[in-house]
């Protein structure tokens, strides 16, 4: 049993420039990955608008889709479906990494459930959990504590302006806050502010239970 993940990007078709948003999204995964490399299979694009990864354990996964979506730049946004479940490679002369299972049926079915919440009473749900039927009751009952979890966390993430995501991610990847603000071109103290709101120290502590 793995967790794997699907991120689709949000509305890739309305880009203008579509190759740019590939090349930002994958140097904010890579930037994920060194801050944390704890994937079993690193992030890499699939077809279309959709990047995939694989962890070990739901606390894994649960940080590195939180991490991308501070990473992300402005203007870019991602869709994340985490499946619990088994994976299996498939024979193929003509490709490497084609993989298929209950982790893919269940990530696919989560990315739909985030899509309809987000278009519809919840916008700004950017996560969904599926743990596959197949899978024991004990990890079937933490689906629901997860994407309550989930839920919350994305509107906590909604609600940071893009400059606010950053400098807490930079914070988290052990930038010191003098340098954030020199990269940010503001005042340690508006940098201190962002990263110290209730809900964003929230943020932080939620992750840190996860071994962030």
């Amino acid at each position: 049993m793995v967790i794997a993940v699907i991120a689709d990007i949000v509305a890739s078709r309305a880009a203008h420039d579509r190759d740019a948003v590939q090349r930002e999204i994958e140097a904010a995964a890579r930037e994920v990955e060194r801050t944390r490399p704890r994937a079993r299979q690193d992030w890499w694009p699939t077809v279309g608008d959709e990047f995939q990864a694989v962890y070990d354990t739901m606390e894994d996964a649960l940080v590195a889709t939180l991490f991308l979506q501070l990473a992300l730049p402005e203007g870019v946004a991602c869709r994340f479906g985490l499946g619990v479940g088994d994976i299996t490679p498939v024979e193929s002369r003509l490709a490497d990494r084609i993989q298929d299972g209950p982790g893919w049926w269940a990530a696919r079915e989560a990315v739909g459930r985030a899509n309809l919440l987000d278009k519809g009473k919840l916008p700004g749900v950017r996560s969904w959990l599926v743990v596959h039927e197949g899978e024991s009751d004990a990890l079937r009952a933490r689906e629901p504590v997860v994407n309550a979890y989930l839920l919350l966390r994305d509107q906590v993430v909604a609600d940071m302006n893009p400059r606010a995501r950053r400098a807490t991610f930079d914070t988290w990847r052990g930038m010191q806050q003098k340098d954030i603000a020199a990269k940010e071109g503001i005042t340690q103290a508006a940098v201190s502010q962002a990263i110290n709101k209730p809900l964003v120290r929230a943020l932080r502590i939620g992750a840190r239970e996860f071994g962030a």
